[in-house]
């Protein structure tokens, strides 16, 4: 499974928090939360504050056991493409990163308990999945990127669940499946030589890095496509909000992009996921204007 166990260098406390919120990818996972609650609040602004609360305890804990039980799996794979990670560099050993995921699993299951049964199951299949996550890359990685973008789209359809509306965000639900598609074939450029190298399949490393960029470039310029025709069909509660969001969360992916398709370093792939994460920041924004009206 793993080439060796790790054991955290001796660090004091600060230093060990700063490394746990690296290891849980802290602010995707706050974004991650922020992105249901919006999806519910957008749908039925009347739900009790506890309902909002619970929503994003389930994101913001399911996402950062993700982040950990993945970092857990991929460590001999991390030591290759991401030596500096909490695991690899030895900041945290692999039991704290097993049993963090395991208490922030069972905080999401248990949160889920209080929203309903559909919230529940939802929940309960998505962290049975994230779970044996790397071990469906170690199939295909071309299915392990669908996998990740169905469970980031899932939270809108989580946040539409609590709603009681399952179905009144289908469209950003698309649209936010396609776009973490597209985030996922170029994550995977960055890792080509660490997936090749322990068998895993992916667009990068099948087909060259050139197609994973023009795939990604065509669900980009989709989804940018997609805008105007989604205000002229749908009935959203403010389409202006949306159109400007959901604007800048793509061309924040596309701008920085096109630096580290031309050059491919370890400085471009950083700014490419700073600001990334900014879009999706934008793209949270842009949900509250999505919901239909009522």
């Amino acid at each position: 499974m793993l080439g060796t166990i790790s054991s955290p260098n001796s660090i004091d406390g600060s230093a060990r928090i700063r490394a746990f919120g690296e290891l849980f990818r802290l602010p995707v996972s706050l974004v991650a939360g922020l992105a249901g609650c919006a999806t519910t609040y957008a749908l039925n602004s009347t739900l009790p504050l506890q309902t909002y609360l619970l929503t994003i305890i389930i994101l913001v804990a399911m996402t950062s056991a993700a982040c950990a039980i993945n970092d857990y799996w991929d460590l001999d794979k991390d030591r290759l493409n991401h030596p500096k990670r909490p695991l690899p560099s030895g900041r945290l050993s692999l039991e704290q990163a097993w049993w963090s995921a395991v208490i922030l699993f069972v905080c999401a299951l248990g949160a889920a308990i209080s929203l309903g049964f559909y919230p529940f199951v939802l929940v309960a299949v998505s962290i049975l999945l994230l779970w044996n996550y790397s071990h469906l890359l170690k199939y295909s990685g071309i299915v392990g990127n669908v996998l990740v973008a169905a469970i980031i789209a899932e939270l809108i359809f989580l946040g539409s669940l609590v709603a009681h509306k399952p179905f009144a965000m289908l469209y950003p639900l698309g649209f936010l499946f396609f776009y973490a598609l597209a985030r996922e074939l170029i994550w995977d450029v960055h890792d080509t030589d660490g997936d090749r190298q322990i068998g895993i399949v992916t667009v990068a490393n099948r087909w060259g890095e050139q197609t994973a960029f023009r795939i990604a470039w065509g669900l980009i310029s989709a989804l940018l496509a997609s805008i105007p025709v989604a205000l002229f069909v749908l009935s959203m509660v403010h389409p202006l909000l949306f159109a400007i969001f959901a604007c800048a969360m793509l061309l924040s992916f596309g701008i920085m992009l096109i630096p580290y398709q031309q050059q491919r370093s370890a400085r471009t792939y950083e700014r490419f996921v700073f600001w990334e994460r900014i879009g999706m920041l934008f793209g949270v924004l842009g949900l509250l204007g999505t919901a239909p009206p009522f």
